[in-house]
């Protein structure tokens, strides 16, 4: 993807977000009390999607009985019972049944209106793009998709690396909110929680597929993979598995740090900028549905709050896999594991690059998986002046890992695959003169042919190392450290060999099949 150097979510969500906040500050609870005072009825409880049942009451809760005489009658209605005692722990409410549906057509509205955000940004600041709807559209079109190859997108680092996770955990937000069954959940070893952000990782891969190469993308409007240097399959794997590890750091961040300060402070300003300031991404995804960007789905607004907390009963982790002698639910062997490695760190050709990488592993037996790795790393902060460059790994092979010794996983692994290094050396001296007699206001990367020079190289490579993975609970385990050799026939480019290789990584797996 080619993007100014400015983050572009950074641009449009700060100027959003301080109008939002400051312009509409209490604007939310002032609203409901209009409508009460219309005359309206307010929304019975089952709308309130608190869904839950067979939980044993909470001291201080309004009992069941309530709940269905205020759903029964409605028009009885006058006022909320008395909040309870504000205290440093949230109390959990109840009511009804969990809705199973996921809200489609809503989905669809917030996704187009994140996506139209996005490409008009990128219509009206990239003249690249704008140069690009002349194109043919369907011409156009496949011709970009036939362009893609290598790993690099022409990004900075943080870009790649930043920015993209954080567009990944906008759309996971999106899809969230619209999800009925796991809305209103909390991080934690709660099964419930783990499934909710699996969904939304799914979803978050197939939005960011659709950015890049869908029918309303990248490659359709503007065709910048067409030209230099926006055809690398970076975004493909960093979006999504950023994105994931964005909410969960977001959603850890509001249950240890945002929720015990707002359950000792009632200062709205205070839990404002708590809500907003460490979730951005949450933040964001609720301006793009509309919402205030301090919204939460599983609590009151800022106003309101008192320390109740909307949460459905669900099993722990432990619970939904343990059996008799295994009572921490640790014994489970996992039918897939998703590991998202970032960062990671490759020397090779006597040069460092930096990157990251995505691995699936499918379980074969108790002690072997089969795993699929796809990672990439950009080598120009290695290479001199005018240079850049990078490396795309892509291998398949088996992998004996111990899921039994309780939170501790060793795993070794031997995988074969294929390695492909670009480099690229730049002419400033030409780039000026092209550049010159250039149209004003043309895309630099229409002419960037003209003043720079392509080398790239592939060929069969395999990989052999290890790693140690901790066990946070039955969803999550850290990647502790995995140490890579790799061995690749590539022969020599500009008088470097890259044939030889170590990576060292750490990251996040998620398990499925244990809870």
């Amino acid at each position: 993807m080619k993007l100014p150097r400015k983050n572009w979510l950074i641009v449009i969500f700060v100027p959003l977000l301080l109008m939002a906040s400051f312009s509409s500050l209490g604007a939310e609870d002032d609203q409901k009390n209009k409508t009460v005072n219309r005359g309206v009825n307010p929304p019975s409880i089952t709308d309130l999607e608190f869904p839950f049942s067979n939980v044993p009451p909470v001291k201080g809760a309004m009992p069941s009985a309530a709940f269905a005489d205020l759903e029964h009658n409605s028009s009885k209605w006058e006022a909320p019972a008395p909040p309870i005692a504000y205290s440093p722990e949230p109390v959990i409410g109840s009511s009804g049944e969990a809705p199973s549906a996921v809200q489609w057509t809503s989905l669809m509205k917030d996704s187009l209106s994140y996506l139209g955000v996005m490409h008009a940004f990128r219509i009206g600041t990239e003249a690249g793009t704008r140069e690009g709807l002349r194109n043919s559209v369907v011409g156009g079109y496949f011709k970009s998709l036939g362009a893609m190859h290598g790993w690099s997108d022409g990004d900075g680092y943080y870009e790649n690396y930043l920015g993209h996770p954080i567009e990944g955990a906008v759309a996971g937000y999106i899809w969230t909110h619209n999800d009925s069954r796991y809305r209103v959940v909390q991080f934690g070893a709660d099964r419930n929680y783990w499934m909710s952000r699996l969904r939304a990782y799914g979803f978050a891969w197939a939005f960011s597929e659709q950015f890049e190469i869908g029918p309303v993308s990248e490659a359709s409007i503007g065709q910048i993979q067409r030209s230099c240097c926006a055809y690398g399959f970076v975004d493909h794997v960093i979006t999504p598995n950023g994105g994931l590890v964005w909410m969960m750091a977001g959603d850890a961040l509001d249950r240890y740090i945002t929720v015990p300060l707002e359950n000792r402070s009632h200062n709205t300003a205070l839990r404002i900028l708590a809500r907003v300031g460490l979730n951005p991404p949450q933040s964001f995804a609720n301006l793009m549905m509309f919402q205030y960007p301090w919204h939460r789905e599983n609590r009151a607004t800022v106003t309101k709050y008192n320390g109740e907390m909307y949460l459905r009963p669900s099993r722990s982790l432990a619970e939904a896999v343990s059996s008799e002698g295994n009572s921490d639910g640790f014994g489970v062997v996992p039918k897939f594991e998703l590991a998202a490695s970032i960062p990671g760190f490759y020397r090779i050709g006597g040069l460092d690059c930096l990157g990251g990488g995505a691995m699936g592993s499918f379980r074969a037996t108790d002690l072997r998986q089969w795993t699929v790795e796809v990672s990439g790393c950009t080598l120009g902060n290695s290479l001199p002046q005018y240079w850049s460059g990078d490396s795309l790994t892509f291998t398949v092979g088996p992998q004996w890992i111990v899921h039994t010794a309780g939170r501790w996983s060793p795993h070794v692994h031997f995988r074969i695959g294929g390695q492909k290094i670009t480099e690229e050396q730049l002419n400033p001296e030409l780039q000026k003169q092209v550049l010159s007699q250039a149209p004003k206001g043309a895309s630099k990367s229409k002419y960037h042919d003209l003043y720079t020079r392509h080398w790239e190289t592939t060929g069969f490579s395999f990989a052999v190392g290890g790693g140690l993975d901790v066990a946070l609970n039955r969803a999550l385990a850290l990647r502790v450290a995995n140490v890579d050799y790799t061995r690749s026939w590539l022969g020599d480019l500009n008088g470097r060999n890259f044939d030889h290789g170590l990576r060292v990584s750490t990251g996040l797996v998620l398990r499925i099949g244990t809870w």
